[in-house]
């Protein structure tokens, strides 16, 4: 299952430093101030509110509190990087298929999440290859965490007969590296499937989900660049299709441009632009100004950049929902721009959902499907991504 690495590279996350001070900090926090952020809710709760509502009061306040004053070196320590817990499921214990297989390279790192049998040699033979850019705010995630949903996709690809091939891109988490490192390592990646692998443009699809799909959007916006400059020659083709999930399009969120800075945001969405501001001053810190300029703010229009049209796929779909009003009104000014380029972006606003609420459900139900065999399933299980994994087959089978 969990192989060796194909070949040797530098590890873009070795195990981040935690010092006698960080772990000192965490205890207090979670001894002192945890409980003191829940008692604040408690005590400034109002007598007309229901359980339910004051429970979500202290989700909140938790949420501020562990966000802003957890150590980053602990917060990493937090994300699944062994895969154990598929290694050891029910469902994919004994599989017929290569997953999980990690690739180190000079420029980068990622997993191979699923490969099926049949194109052992080479993912080129595969009908799809599937470009997975995980999420995090640049500062957690790994792409582990996200190998269960990938694997329902190719699940699901596999019972419409099509072959795929899933890659994962372990991009070094800031303050590690700040960006622009972690486009540098998506380009190098991109370039080993297209120029190495021999992988056509065509059968490649990029996913990615908040961050990710920030970096998705970098990604192509540079594919775009290079194709004018002096090297344009030898640039790379675009993929063919991009599925971008809450996508992360502006990284100030306390910033001017923001659209949070306009809106009446709930407890919850208050205390998480904090902690993603503090994410973004990590991951932007020492970026120049020309990148910020470029890739800082996707709902922005700037002539530089290009016409979205030119930049995107002509199968690009974007999904937000409407209880994320920190991401959800940015994206849709991305999404007109796009369209008012002409580029063909579809749209799917989901009432009542969180950001990213596809991740969200699959982590909720990752061990109800985990601890299923093989071929047995429950559609109501993780139907966000069974609903992307059902687009990806109707772009499949359109093509013929």
């Amino acid at each position: 299952m969990l192989n060796e690495p194909e070949t040797y590279g530098r590890d873009p996350n070795p195990p981040f430093r935690v010092s006698a001070w960080d772990i000192c900090w965490t205890l207090v926090t979670l001894v002192v101030y945890a409980p003191l952020s829940v008692l604040s809710s408690l005590c400034n709760r109002s007598t007309a509110l229901r359980w339910s509502a004051v429970k979500e009061q202290i989700g909140h306040n938790l949420l501020l509190c562990l966000g802003l004053r957890v150590p980053v070196s602990v917060i990493q320590r937090v994300s699944e990087k062994t895969g154990d817990i598929i290694r050891h499921s029910v469902r994919y214990a004994h599989t017929p298929f290569q997953d999980l297989e990690r690739v180190r390279k000079p420029c980068f790192a990622g997993y191979w999440i699923y490969r099926d049998i049949s194109i052992e040699s080479s993912p080129q033979d595969a009908d799809l290859v599937l470009f997975h850019l995980h999420g995090g705010g640049y500062v957690m995630g790994h792409p582990l965490e996200n190998a269960t949903e990938l694997l329902l996709v190719a699940e699901t690809l596999s019972r419409c007969n099509h072959s795929v091939a899933i890659f994962s891109l372990e991009y070094t988490l800031a303050p590690n590296a700040p960006l622009p490192t972690q486009l540098d390592q998506a380009m190098a990646a991109y370039t080993w499937l297209i120029s190495e692998l021999r992988i056509n443009p065509s059968k490649l699809y990029l996913i990615g989900e908040s961050a990710g799909g920030h970096l998705i959007i970098s990604l192509l916006t540079t594919i775009y660049q290079q194709s004018l400059g002096p090297e344009k020659a030898s640039a790379l083709p675009k993929p063919d299709a991009a599925f971008l999930i809450s996508p992360w399009v502006n990284l100030d969120p306390c910033g001017p441009d923001a659209h949070a800075n306009h809106q009446e945001l709930d407890p919850r969405s208050a205390a998480f632009k904090q902690v993603l501001g503090r994410f973004a001053i990590l991951a932007l810190q020492g970026a120049s100004p020309d990148y910020i300029k470029l890739h800082g703010n996707f709902a922005r229009t700037i002539r530089e950049r290009g016409s979205w049209k030119d930049i995107l796929p002509a199968k690009t779909w974007v999904s937000a929902g409407t209880a994320e009003p920190l991401f959800r009104f940015d994206i849709e000014e991305f999404v007109e721009a796009s369209r008012r380029d002409g580029a063909g972006v579809r749209y799917e606003l989901a009432e009542g959902r969180v950001h990213v609420w596809q991740t969200v459900e699959a982590r909720e139900q990752e061990k109800q499907f985990l601890a299923l065999t093989l071929g047995d399933d429950d559609e109501q299980l993780m139907a966000g991504y069974r609903h992307i994994a059902e687009l990806i087959c109707g772009y499949l089978e359109s093509q013929g």
